[in-house]
């Protein structure tokens, strides 16, 4: 938001946010270009209502451009087992609450539908896996939204991980940055020396991975978000691509990415949209469904940090292994 309300004659002038809980208040909407946001948060009933639209717009017969069509984009999972399919990724990922039998130790558990990265520290074999699943379902985590990755080291022989970030907007793959850090899991600029800062300017004026970024995007059916990777001796490795990247400031070559999405509309057309009455009550469900699993994860967070409980939480941990 903080890019949108910068950017434009006014602010908000050039873009517009929709959010998915509003769409059903919407009966006609505008050609134009649209970009389908964050499905890796969709329930699979806000990916029906997001299908739906799509499919209304792009069949009514006014000019429109779709990004990241909801019905072809793959979502997180999806698209870790096909780049491992295709030969690009090294590491497989399966879902909890499915079997995890093939998988390589060692391995890490994070949720499929947020992107703040790992739940776990590196866990060494099934019992260290079989044992921290029990601990996060306690903390409210259902199996199904958690997936179990295997680790893939990117180290380089001084032990500092890379990763890398690029945004794609349309047919545009531009470099966003490049962090190091002596932890796999980087998720900030931990290490910061003139050496490495000359690399990244480097890979920012280069964009050495252009071509291998847009097959993988090809693939994902994806055409907005941003890339999070990095390499090894085999390759790109593509942890994942977030379709509701942070956008901060104003870059030059971002805001001309943007402007190449415009297309001719005519201001005056309107396309009627309706939404399935099965697929309207399943979202409803869903909505509250996980309105009631937020709080309780939350009300077992706020229990859990108490210092009272102390006792009871290293009683789990004991139990637990």
């Amino acid at each position: 938001m903080e890019y949108v309300d910068s950017w434009g004659g006014r602010a908000g002038s050039r873009m517009q946010f929709l959010f998915y809980d509003d769409l059903v208040q919407v009966k006609n909407f505008k050609p134009a270009t649209y970009i389908f946001a964050d499905l890796e948060t969709l329930s699979p009933g806000q990916l029906q209502l997001a299908c739906q639209l799509c499919t209304q717009i792009t069949q009514a017969g006014t000019p429109a451009r779709i990004l990241n069509d909801p019905g072809r984009a793959l979502r997180r999972l999806d698209l870790l087992q096909k780049l491992y399919d295709e030969g690009i990724n090294s590491f497989k990922a399966a879902r909890a609450s499915d079997r995890v039998d093939h998988l390589r130790f060692p391995v890490f558990v994070r949720r499929e539908d947020d992107h703040e990265g790992s739940l776990t520290r590196l866990l060494r074999n099934r019992n260290e896996l079989d044992r921290m699943l029990r601990y996060l379902r306690l903390q409210g985590h259902r199996l199904g939204d958690l997936l179990v990755v295997e680790f893939c080291d990117t180290a380089d022989g001084a032990g500092v991980f890379r990763k890398y970030s690029a945004f794609v907007v349309g047919s545009q793959i531009l470099p966003r940055h490049l962090l190091f850090g002596r932890s796999w899991n980087v998720k900030k600029r931990d290490l910061n020396t003139e050496d490495l800062r000359r690399e990244e300017q480097q890979y920012l004026q280069a964009n050495p991975h252009e071509g291998l970024l847009r097959e993988v995007c090809r693939i994902a059916a994806i055409d907005y978000g941003r890339v999070d990777y990095s390499l090894t001796k085999n390759g790109l490795q593509v942890w994942e691509i977030n379709t509701h990247p942070k956008v901060l400031r104003l870059t030059p070559r971002l805001t001309a990415a943007f402007e190449g999405l415009d297309c001719e509309t005519n201001e005056s057309a309107s396309i009627p949209v309706f939404f399935g009455d099965a697929t309207l009550r399943r979202v409803k469900h869903e909505v509250d469904a996980r309105a009631h699993n937020l709080v309780l994860r939350n009300t077992l967070s706020t229990l859990a940090s108490a210092p009272i409980l102390n006792w009871v939480k290293q009683a789990i941990k004991t139990r637990l292994g």
